[in-house]
């Protein structure tokens, strides 16, 4: 049997590293309107990364998609379209070399993911405690580096989730005020 991971000192580990990527992301573009941070993680939670999505970079997006792949939609729509697509900001996954020891962290707990049945309650527990810690992070990283009224929303993104799964990240990252902010914000379902 493979040794349950050590979690000793991982929430900190993690906001320390979002602290230097937003730090240097920033220092490079610091004009840039950013709405949401988000931690761009795969699943399990082997890896992670930052996804920086600005005004200015979905606007960039949205134009390109218009005029290089013909869509159709008008610019507005696909600007709201594409707002909380992690994937499509110009800005996912820079500065990835920021998170190589901890993402090394990440993947030495693979082992043990992979000694679990997914009906082994020790596998909940583990994917529990790493949504934890990264909620924790982020709340702390909000705490020590996101001063002032302009703050954006923090959340957690795995790509393939579903939006209830997303919700669970934002209301737990945020305040109310930003949840209720990024519910208006959807596009309305057909």
């Amino acid at each position: 049997m493979v040794p349950r991971p050590s979690y000793e000192n991982l929430t900190v580990e993690v906001a320390d590293a979002l602290a230097v990527h937003y730090r240097r992301w920033i220092g490079e573009r610091p004009a840039d309107d950013i709405y949401a941070y988000v931690v761009y993680a795969t699943a399990p939670v082997t890896a992670l990364s930052v996804s920086v999505l600005t005004e200015q970079g979905l606007k960039r997006v949205a134009s390109d998609y218009k005029t290089r792949l013909g869509c159709e939609e008008p610019l507005e729509e696909l600007e709201r379209d594409l707002r909380w697509s992690v994937a499509d900001t110009p800005y996912c996954g820079e500065f990835q070399e920021t998170f190589q020891s901890l993402n090394a962290r990440l993947w030495s707990m693979t082992a043990y993911v992979h000694s679990l049945e997914v009906d082994d309650p020790a596998f909940s527990t583990h994917i529990e405690t790493l949504y934890l810690i990264l909620v924790f992070a982020l709340k702390r990283f909000r705490r020590t580096e996101l001063r002032g009224a302009a703050r954006p929303m923090l959340y957690v993104d795995f790509g393939d989730m579903s939006e209830e799964e997303r919700l669970w990240f934002i209301e737990r990252c945020n305040d109310a005020d930003v949840v209720q902010a990024y519910l208006s914000s959807l596009p309305p379902e057909d």
